[in-house]
């Protein structure tokens, strides 16, 4: 049975490409996560280039309900009505910069949180598959890990209890390192850096480590 990749909702695409009115939800959440003010979404809509006219009909048709009027506003940024594109289009990057002068600091260093949390696991599962085949000595490195702090010790004792099997080894280790990533993106680094303590793992550990500082 092979380890089960994450699927965490905030894909990278939703960091690295234009967005489209399809990913509404995504980024309708993803503010939220991020502890945006739902009440002010008039001026969220403003500074991504939207029309005051438009953010008064959306208000008109939802007196009260700041939670419609910034999905409403949203929907209107991801269709690239009025301004949108001058101000950037409809893209993960011009979302930081609105909240950026808007002084909502803490929401946009979240938000930069969940991009490189996304990236971390996008690089993971790119090279899950490898890992899968090639990790050498899954035992070892889990100890390694285990002292780390990037995994516990239940998990290490898991990943002993799978032998002789190394390919059960490895599953019980990998799947215990993608939750461990989708909790703090920068155990990936460390998992680089322990992979390169081994010498069957050098290579695996320096690419893993070159894509996250890229």
């Amino acid at each position: 049975m092979a380890t089960k990749t994450s699927s965490c909702s905030s894909s990278l695409s939703l960091f690295s490409s234009p967005l489209t009115i399809d990913q509404l939800i995504d980024v309708l959440n993803l503010l939220k996560r991020c502890g945006f003010p739902q009440t002010r979404w008039h001026e969220l809509g403003l500074t991504l280039g939207l029309h005051k006219n438009t953010l008064d009909v959306i208000e008109r048709n939802h007196p009260s309900d700041v939670s419609r009027c910034l999905l409403e506003c949203l929907s209107q940024w991801l269709s690239r009505a009025d301004n949108v594109d001058s101000k950037g289009g409809a893209t993960f990057d011009s979302l930081s910069d609105a909240l950026k002068s808007m002084n909502e600091n803490a929401a946009a260093d979240k938000l930069d949180q969940e991009k490189r949390k996304a990236k971390a696991i996008d690089i993971f599962n790119t090279h899950h598959p490898l890992l899968s085949q090639s990790l050498s000595d899954p035992v070892s490195v889990a100890r390694l890990l285990n002292r780390e702090g990037v995994i516990t010790g239940q998990v290490l004792a898991s990943v002993v209890s799978a032998s002789p099997s190394v390919p059960n080894q490895r599953e019980v280790l990998l799947a215990a390192i993608i939750v461990a990533i989708e909790s703090k993106y920068s155990l990936l680094q460390t998992f680089a850096s322990v992979l390169c303590k081994f010498t069957g793992n050098v290579k695996l550990g320096t690419v893993i480590q070159r894509d996250y500082g890229e």
